[in-house]
């Protein structure tokens, strides 16, 4: 039985957070969005799954695509500047050559796909990114319908991570190097909870 192993993309394999953060609190600036001005009003988003935190705090969807479009054309121009975890590309081209590995993300999948261009990352067969829909749960639920009968693992940084993988029956891998501190993370139960790139090689040897 085959290992498919899903990864998030921001805070997992790119650290993001500060141009990420940056482009998306000048948007909800521009949009006049109330209640997500500071670090942690932003990081409370990404608790549960990012679309839904904004439907709650009374955005619409036409606002929410609005600031999600300002993030991703941000991005583009600049995501030159941003590095991958130290350590991660060489975990994930050991881990491609035993296992299936995806993307799965909140992020768009242009912009995925171009910094791992930029990085010279070829260790992933697809990309599942907004373009594939807002649930992280459902663009699981479609990687098990396409690789059937394999063990499914998503490695996520976030709370909101932990539990749409969990909702979509996977088991569940918290790296701690993300955007969310330890401490929330194992209050959310991961099935394991990692504080290195490395110790991924540790589960999957």
């Amino acid at each position: 039985m085959e290992n498919i192993l899903i990864f998030d993309y921001d805070g997992v394999i790119v650290d993001s957070i500060q141009l990420f953060m940056k482009y998306f609190l000048e948007a909800c600036r521009i949009e006049n969005v109330n209640g997500i001005k500071t670090k942690d009003d932003f990081l409370k988003i990404f608790e549960g799954n990012m679309y839904e935190s904004l439907r709650d705090i009374g955005l619409s969807s036409e606002k929410i695509h609005r600031v999600v479009s300002m993030v991703k054309d941000n991005l583009l121009k600049t995501h030159y500047k941003m590095n991958l975890f130290p350590g991660i590309k060489e975990v994930l081209e050991v881990l491609s050559r035993k296992h299936i590995l995806v993307v799965i993300t909140s992020n768009d999948s242009t912009v995925v796909k171009d910094f791992f261009k930029l990085k010279d990352l070829k260790v992933f067969r697809e990309v599942y990114g907004s373009q594939h829909g807002e649930s992280k749960v459902e663009k699981i639920n479609s990687i098990k319908e396409r690789y059937v009968g394999g063990n499914y693992f998503y490695i996520g940084d976030t709370t909101g991570d932990i539990r749409e993988g969990k909702k979509a029956g996977a088991s569940t891998i918290a790296v701690t190097w993300g955007w969310h501190p330890e401490y929330k993370l194992r209050k959310e139960k991961p099935t394991y909870l990692v504080h290195s790139p490395q110790e991924l090689l540790n589960i999957f040897s």
